[in-house]
Protein backbone atom coordinates (compact mmCIF):
# COMPACT_ATOMS: atom_id res chain seq x y z
CA UNK A 1 0.00 0.00 0.00
CA UNK A 2 1.82 2.99 -1.30
CA UNK A 3 1.53 6.77 0.67
CA UNK A 4 -0.53 8.63 -1.80
CA UNK A 5 1.52 11.25 -3.47
CA UNK A 6 -0.30 14.11 -2.48
CA UNK A 7 1.29 17.39 -0.99
CA UNK A 8 -0.86 20.50 -0.09
CA UNK A 9 0.77 23.10 -1.11
CA UNK A 10 -0.18 26.12 1.19
CA UNK A 11 1.06 29.51 2.71
CA UNK A 12 1.02 28.99 6.21
CA UNK A 13 -0.84 31.73 8.09
CA UNK A 14 1.09 33.62 10.85
CA UNK A 15 -1.54 33.65 13.79
CA UNK A 16 -1.96 34.59 17.31
CA UNK A 17 -3.36 31.85 18.75
CA UNK A 18 -4.96 31.73 22.68
CA UNK A 19 -3.89 35.28 22.75
CA UNK A 20 -0.47 33.87 22.59
CA UNK A 21 2.34 33.98 19.76
CA UNK A 22 3.02 30.86 18.33
CA UNK A 23 7.08 30.16 16.04
CA UNK A 24 6.66 31.77 12.85
CA UNK A 25 7.54 29.77 10.43
CA UNK A 26 6.97 31.73 7.28
CA UNK A 27 9.81 33.68 6.84
CA UNK A 28 13.40 32.93 5.87
CA UNK A 29 14.97 28.80 5.33
CA UNK A 30 11.32 27.67 7.07
CA UNK A 31 9.29 29.02 4.21
CA UNK A 32 9.33 25.51 2.17
CA UNK A 33 8.99 23.98 5.43
CA UNK A 34 5.60 25.95 6.00
CA UNK A 35 4.30 25.73 2.75
CA UNK A 36 5.34 21.43 2.55
CA UNK A 37 6.97 22.20 -0.75
CA UNK A 38 10.53 20.92 -1.51
CA UNK A 39 10.31 18.73 1.49
CA UNK A 40 12.89 15.74 1.54
CA UNK A 41 10.70 12.36 2.37
CA UNK A 42 14.14 10.93 3.49
CA UNK A 43 15.06 13.04 6.50
CA UNK A 44 11.19 13.43 7.72
CA UNK A 45 9.51 11.73 10.34
CA UNK A 46 6.75 9.93 9.42
CA UNK A 47 4.33 9.57 12.04
CA UNK A 48 0.91 8.05 11.63
CA UNK A 49 -2.20 10.52 12.93
CA UNK A 50 -5.49 10.01 14.44
CA UNK A 51 -7.34 13.11 14.40
CA UNK A 52 -8.78 12.82 17.79
CA UNK A 53 -9.17 14.88 21.34
CA UNK A 54 -6.43 12.58 22.68
CA UNK A 55 -3.54 12.67 20.36
CA UNK A 56 -4.73 16.91 19.52
CA UNK A 57 -1.59 17.83 20.85
CA UNK A 58 0.28 16.17 18.32
CA UNK A 59 -1.38 18.30 15.61
CA UNK A 60 -1.11 21.21 17.60
CA UNK A 61 2.54 21.22 17.92
CA UNK A 62 2.82 20.62 14.76
CA UNK A 63 0.28 23.23 12.77
CA UNK A 64 2.26 25.53 15.39
CA UNK A 65 6.19 25.10 14.83
CA UNK A 66 7.25 22.98 18.08
CA UNK A 67 8.99 20.35 15.77
CA UNK A 68 10.18 23.00 13.60
CA UNK A 69 11.49 25.00 16.59
CA UNK A 70 12.98 21.68 17.27
CA UNK A 71 15.14 21.86 13.46
CA UNK A 72 12.61 18.50 12.79
CA UNK A 73 11.46 17.32 9.92
CA UNK A 74 7.95 15.52 11.03
CA UNK A 75 5.31 14.68 8.70
CA UNK A 76 1.98 13.69 9.79
CA UNK A 77 0.15 11.02 8.24
CA UNK A 78 -3.90 10.29 7.82
CA UNK A 79 -6.24 9.26 6.11
CA UNK A 80 -10.62 9.86 5.44
CA UNK A 81 -12.32 7.45 6.88
CA UNK A 82 -13.16 5.02 3.71
CA UNK A 83 -9.78 5.39 1.98
CA UNK A 84 -7.12 2.93 1.50
CA UNK A 85 -4.18 5.59 1.15
CA UNK A 86 -2.38 8.03 3.77
CA UNK A 87 -1.92 11.88 2.67
CA UNK A 88 -0.05 14.57 4.44
CA UNK A 89 -1.88 16.72 7.07
CA UNK A 90 -1.64 20.22 6.32
CA UNK A 91 0.37 22.42 8.84
CA UNK A 92 -2.25 24.88 8.64
CA UNK A 93 -5.59 24.56 10.41
CA UNK A 94 -7.92 26.77 7.95
CA UNK A 95 -6.61 23.98 5.44
CA UNK A 96 -7.56 21.18 7.41
CA UNK A 97 -10.90 22.23 7.91
CA UNK A 98 -11.02 23.04 4.23
CA UNK A 99 -10.26 19.18 3.45
CA UNK A 100 -12.40 17.99 6.30
CA UNK A 101 -15.32 16.12 4.77
CA UNK A 102 -18.15 15.58 7.51
CA UNK A 103 -16.44 14.06 10.48
CA UNK A 104 -14.31 11.76 8.11
CA UNK A 105 -11.06 13.37 8.32
CA UNK A 106 -8.21 11.19 10.27
CA UNK A 107 -10.31 8.35 11.38
CA UNK A 108 -7.73 5.47 10.99
CA UNK A 109 -7.52 3.15 13.59
CA UNK A 110 -4.60 2.46 16.23
CA UNK A 111 -4.16 -1.06 14.37
CA UNK A 112 -3.89 0.26 11.22
CA UNK A 113 -1.17 2.59 12.14
CA UNK A 114 0.47 0.24 13.32
CA UNK A 115 0.39 -1.77 10.66
CA UNK A 116 1.43 0.64 8.36
CA UNK A 117 4.20 1.28 10.66
CA UNK A 118 5.21 -2.49 10.26
CA UNK A 119 5.15 -2.52 6.71
CA UNK A 120 7.32 0.36 6.88
CA UNK A 121 5.54 3.24 5.35
CA UNK A 122 5.82 4.77 9.03
CA UNK A 123 8.20 5.67 11.88
CA UNK A 124 5.84 6.08 14.73
CA UNK A 125 2.13 6.87 15.37
CA UNK A 126 -0.70 7.86 17.59
CA UNK A 127 -2.44 5.04 19.06
CA UNK A 128 -5.14 4.45 21.57
CA UNK A 129 -4.10 2.29 24.66
CA UNK A 130 -6.42 -1.00 23.15
CA UNK A 131 -4.61 -1.09 20.01
CA UNK A 132 -1.11 -0.94 21.53
CA UNK A 133 -2.01 -3.61 24.04
CA UNK A 134 -3.05 -5.74 21.05
CA UNK A 135 -0.73 -5.06 18.59
CA UNK A 136 2.61 -6.30 21.30
CA UNK A 137 0.59 -8.88 22.37
CA UNK A 138 0.77 -10.00 18.89
CA UNK A 139 4.48 -9.30 18.82
CA UNK A 140 4.60 -5.87 17.20
CA UNK A 141 7.68 -4.62 17.56
CA UNK A 142 6.87 -1.17 18.61
CA UNK A 143 7.94 0.69 21.63
CA UNK A 144 5.86 3.80 23.35
CA UNK A 145 7.84 6.58 24.29
CA UNK A 146 5.08 9.21 25.64
CA UNK A 147 1.42 9.73 27.54
CA UNK A 148 -0.95 11.06 24.97
CA UNK A 149 -3.98 12.53 25.70
CA UNK A 150 -6.24 10.46 28.73
CA UNK A 151 -9.84 11.43 29.88
CA UNK A 152 -8.76 12.48 33.93
CA UNK A 153 -12.50 13.04 33.96
CA UNK A 154 -15.28 11.36 31.30
CA UNK A 155 -15.39 12.44 28.07
CA UNK A 156 -17.72 9.96 26.94
CA UNK A 157 -20.78 8.34 28.16
CA UNK A 158 -24.21 6.53 27.36
CA UNK A 159 -26.80 8.72 26.14
CA UNK A 160 -30.49 7.41 25.47
CA UNK A 161 -32.92 8.43 22.54
CA UNK A 162 -35.09 11.34 24.74
CA UNK A 163 -38.64 9.35 25.57
CA UNK A 164 -36.90 6.35 26.74
CA UNK A 165 -36.93 5.96 30.43
CA UNK A 166 -34.41 2.99 32.23
CA UNK A 167 -35.84 2.38 35.97
CA UNK A 168 -34.57 -0.96 35.53
CA UNK A 169 -32.27 -3.79 34.02
CA UNK A 170 -35.45 -4.97 32.06
CA UNK A 171 -35.62 -1.62 30.63
CA UNK A 172 -33.19 -2.47 28.09
CA UNK A 173 -34.84 -5.23 26.53
CA UNK A 174 -35.64 -4.62 23.48
CA UNK A 175 -33.61 -1.67 22.69
CA UNK A 176 -30.54 -1.30 19.89
CA UNK A 177 -27.45 0.04 21.77
CA UNK A 178 -24.23 0.49 19.98
CA UNK A 179 -20.76 1.61 20.07
CA UNK A 180 -18.54 3.60 17.54
CA UNK A 181 -15.74 2.39 15.33
CA UNK A 182 -12.44 2.24 16.52
CA UNK A 183 -9.88 0.20 17.80
CA UNK A 184 -11.20 -2.63 20.60
CA UNK A 185 -11.52 0.22 23.52
CA UNK A 186 -14.76 1.40 22.95
CA UNK A 187 -16.60 -2.26 22.29
CA UNK A 188 -14.75 -3.65 25.69
CA UNK A 189 -15.62 0.14 28.03
CA UNK A 190 -20.05 -0.47 26.61
CA UNK A 191 -19.05 -3.91 27.41
CA UNK A 192 -18.18 -2.82 30.58
CA UNK A 193 -21.44 -0.76 30.95
CA UNK A 194 -23.68 -3.87 30.39
CA UNK A 195 -21.89 -5.85 32.80
CA UNK A 196 -22.56 -2.85 35.15
CA UNK A 197 -25.94 -2.60 35.03
CA UNK A 198 -26.50 -6.43 35.30
CA UNK A 199 -26.97 -7.18 31.77
CA UNK A 200 -25.54 -11.03 30.94
CA UNK A 201 -24.16 -12.54 27.84
CA UNK A 202 -27.29 -14.28 27.35
CA UNK A 203 -29.17 -10.82 27.34
CA UNK A 204 -27.63 -9.67 24.27
CA UNK A 205 -27.90 -9.98 20.90
CA UNK A 206 -25.03 -9.28 18.97
CA UNK A 207 -25.58 -7.86 15.48
CA UNK A 208 -22.35 -7.78 12.91
CA UNK A 209 -23.61 -4.17 11.15
CA UNK A 210 -19.96 -2.34 11.17
CA UNK A 211 -21.69 0.47 10.32
CA UNK A 212 -23.38 -0.85 6.86
CA UNK A 213 -27.80 -1.05 7.07
CA UNK A 214 -27.61 -2.19 3.66
CA UNK A 215 -28.21 -5.77 4.37
CA UNK A 216 -31.15 -4.54 6.79
CA UNK A 217 -29.90 -5.44 10.13
CA UNK A 218 -32.74 -4.13 11.66
CA UNK A 219 -34.49 -7.42 10.85
CA UNK A 220 -32.29 -9.05 12.82
CA UNK A 221 -33.34 -7.33 16.14
CA UNK A 222 -34.89 -9.33 18.76
CA UNK A 223 -37.93 -8.13 21.54
CA UNK A 224 -36.81 -10.12 24.54
CA UNK A 225 -32.62 -9.42 24.33
CA UNK A 226 -30.69 -6.10 24.50
CA UNK A 227 -29.31 -5.47 20.98
CA UNK A 228 -26.12 -4.56 20.12
CA UNK A 229 -24.32 -3.24 17.67
CA UNK A 230 -20.41 -2.62 17.52
CA UNK A 231 -17.85 -0.67 15.48
CA UNK A 232 -20.28 1.70 14.04
CA UNK A 233 -19.24 4.73 11.51
CA UNK A 234 -19.63 7.97 14.28
CA UNK A 235 -21.48 9.51 11.35
CA UNK A 236 -24.22 6.94 11.49
CA UNK A 237 -23.95 6.34 15.35
CA UNK A 238 -25.29 9.69 15.65
CA UNK A 239 -27.52 9.62 12.00
CA UNK A 240 -28.93 6.36 13.11
CA UNK A 241 -30.33 7.81 16.76
CA UNK A 242 -31.54 10.24 15.05
CA UNK A 243 -33.48 8.80 12.91
CA UNK A 244 -34.70 6.06 15.47
CA UNK A 245 -32.55 3.11 14.00
CA UNK A 246 -30.83 3.05 17.75
CA UNK A 247 -32.18 3.60 21.12
CA UNK A 248 -28.66 5.04 22.51
CA UNK A 249 -25.18 3.55 22.80
CA UNK A 250 -21.48 4.78 23.74
CA UNK A 251 -21.22 8.44 22.40
CA UNK A 252 -17.73 10.42 23.09
CA UNK A 253 -18.33 13.80 24.12
CA UNK A 254 -19.00 15.58 20.79
CA UNK A 255 -21.37 13.18 19.48
CA UNK A 256 -23.10 13.67 23.10
CA UNK A 257 -23.44 17.24 22.16
CA UNK A 258 -24.38 16.88 18.19
CA UNK A 259 -27.40 14.53 19.38
CA UNK A 260 -28.35 16.81 22.59
CA UNK A 261 -31.89 17.45 20.74
CA UNK A 262 -32.92 13.79 20.13
CA UNK A 263 -31.04 12.20 23.52
CA UNK A 264 -29.88 12.66 26.56
CA UNK A 265 -26.96 11.50 28.63
CA UNK A 266 -28.10 8.65 30.60
CA UNK A 267 -24.85 8.01 32.37
CA UNK A 268 -21.15 9.84 32.45
CA UNK A 269 -18.11 6.31 31.71
CA UNK A 270 -18.42 6.27 35.92
CA UNK A 271 -18.54 2.78 35.49
CA UNK A 272 -14.87 2.37 35.63
CA UNK A 273 -11.92 4.81 36.30
CA UNK A 274 -12.23 6.93 32.56
CA UNK A 275 -8.39 7.85 32.42
CA UNK A 276 -8.10 3.98 31.32
CA UNK A 277 -9.52 5.73 27.81
CA UNK A 278 -6.06 7.12 26.78
CA UNK A 279 -3.61 7.00 23.77
CA UNK A 280 0.53 6.56 23.36
CA UNK A 281 2.89 7.97 21.29
CA UNK A 282 5.10 5.07 19.77
CA UNK A 283 7.32 4.46 16.91
CA UNK A 284 9.32 1.08 15.62
CA UNK A 285 11.52 -0.56 18.15
CA UNK A 286 14.75 -0.39 15.17
CA UNK A 287 13.74 3.31 14.61
CA UNK A 288 14.10 4.15 18.22
CA UNK A 289 17.43 2.22 18.16
CA UNK A 290 19.20 3.80 14.70
CA UNK A 291 17.27 7.49 15.07
CA UNK A 292 17.02 8.08 18.82
CA UNK A 293 18.24 11.63 18.61
CA UNK A 294 15.11 12.37 16.01
CA UNK A 295 12.42 10.52 18.79
CA UNK A 296 14.17 12.51 21.52
CA UNK A 297 13.13 15.58 19.54
CA UNK A 298 10.12 14.80 18.75
CA UNK A 299 9.03 14.07 22.46
CA UNK A 300 10.61 17.47 22.92
CA UNK A 301 8.52 19.65 20.79
CA UNK A 302 5.49 17.38 22.39
CA UNK A 303 6.74 17.85 26.32
CA UNK A 304 7.30 21.66 25.52
CA UNK A 305 3.86 22.29 24.01
CA UNK A 306 2.10 20.63 26.93
CA UNK A 307 4.26 22.60 29.31
CA UNK A 308 3.23 25.72 27.35
CA UNK A 309 -0.54 25.29 27.24
CA UNK A 310 -0.49 24.47 30.83
CA UNK A 311 1.26 27.80 31.51
CA UNK A 312 -1.39 29.40 29.75
CA UNK A 313 -3.95 31.64 32.08
CA UNK A 314 -7.39 30.17 32.11
CA UNK A 315 -8.71 32.45 30.45
CA UNK A 316 -6.25 31.80 27.38
CA UNK A 317 -7.08 27.95 27.07
CA UNK A 318 -9.78 27.73 24.12
CA UNK A 319 -13.43 26.50 24.95
CA UNK A 320 -14.20 25.95 21.47
CA UNK A 321 -15.37 23.12 19.45
CA UNK A 322 -13.09 23.47 16.84
CA UNK A 323 -12.13 19.82 16.88
CA UNK A 324 -8.19 19.83 17.06
CA UNK A 325 -8.15 23.07 18.54
CA UNK A 326 -9.96 22.77 21.85
CA UNK A 327 -8.41 22.24 25.17
CA UNK A 328 -10.86 23.05 27.96
CA UNK A 329 -14.24 22.65 26.09
CA UNK A 330 -16.90 20.67 28.34
CA UNK A 331 -20.34 19.50 27.58
CA UNK A 332 -22.98 18.10 30.46
CA UNK A 333 -20.05 17.40 32.61
CA UNK A 334 -17.84 15.31 30.15
CA UNK A 335 -14.82 17.16 28.89
CA UNK A 336 -11.97 16.90 26.64
CA UNK A 337 -8.93 14.94 27.08
CA UNK A 338 -6.01 16.51 29.39
CA UNK A 339 -2.41 15.77 29.02
CA UNK A 340 0.23 15.55 31.45
CA UNK A 341 3.60 17.09 32.57
CA UNK A 342 5.30 15.15 32.06
CA UNK A 343 3.71 12.51 29.86
CA UNK A 344 5.39 9.57 31.00
CA UNK A 345 3.64 5.99 30.03
CA UNK A 346 1.30 4.70 32.96
CA UNK A 347 2.09 1.12 33.01
CA UNK A 348 -0.79 1.19 35.52
CA UNK A 349 -3.12 1.90 33.40
CA UNK A 350 -2.02 -0.63 30.28
CA UNK A 351 -1.96 -3.35 33.01
CA UNK A 352 -5.70 -2.62 33.37
CA UNK A 353 -6.21 -2.49 29.77
CA UNK A 354 -4.48 -5.60 29.10
CA UNK A 355 -6.70 -7.80 31.69
CA UNK A 356 -9.78 -6.36 29.86
CA UNK A 357 -8.34 -7.75 26.74
CA UNK A 358 -8.16 -11.01 27.97
CA UNK A 359 -11.37 -11.21 29.74
CA UNK A 360 -13.07 -10.39 26.23
CA UNK A 361 -11.07 -12.49 24.05
CA UNK A 362 -8.94 -10.15 22.23
CA UNK A 363 -5.72 -11.58 23.26
CA UNK A 364 -4.46 -14.99 25.08
CA UNK A 365 -2.09 -14.68 27.94
CA UNK A 366 -0.41 -11.71 29.52
CA UNK A 367 2.97 -10.32 28.70
CA UNK A 368 5.60 -7.97 30.45
CA UNK A 369 4.08 -4.71 29.08
CA UNK A 370 7.60 -2.81 30.22
CA UNK A 371 9.39 -4.36 27.21
CA UNK A 372 7.45 -2.24 25.07
CA UNK A 373 7.64 1.05 26.91
CA UNK A 374 10.58 3.41 27.44
CA UNK A 375 9.86 6.62 28.90
CA UNK A 376 13.83 8.11 29.34
CA UNK A 377 12.85 10.56 26.16
CA UNK A 378 10.24 12.07 28.79
CA UNK A 379 12.65 11.78 31.45
CA UNK A 380 15.49 13.60 29.63
CA UNK A 381 13.19 16.67 28.53
CA UNK A 382 11.36 16.94 31.88
CA UNK A 383 14.89 17.24 33.55
CA UNK A 384 16.16 19.81 31.25
CA UNK A 385 12.75 22.07 31.30
CA UNK A 386 12.68 21.44 35.43
CA UNK A 387 16.30 22.68 35.21
CA UNK A 388 15.57 26.22 33.49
Amino acid sequence: MKLKKTYFVIVLVVFSLFGCDYPDLTTGEDEAIATGSEINDEDAVRIGYFHGGRVNMIYRAHINGFFDEEGLNVKLYTRNIEDTELFVVPKSHEEVKRISIGNFFGKIRGTEIINFMLDGELDGGTIGESSFIQKINEGAPIVAVALLGYESVPGKGIVMRKGIEINSVEDFKGLTLASRRAGPGDTIYFREFLEDVGLKSEDLNIIEAYGDDSKNWLAEKKEDKVNILHQINEGDLRGWLIEGKIDGGLYHLTSVRKVAHEGYLYRPMDWMDSAISHAVLVFNQDYVKNHPEEVQKVVDAYAKIIKYEKDLPESEKDKSWDKGLFMASTFQGLQVPQYDFPPKVRMDLLNEVQDLLIKYGYIDEKIDIGDFVDNSFVEAVHKELESR
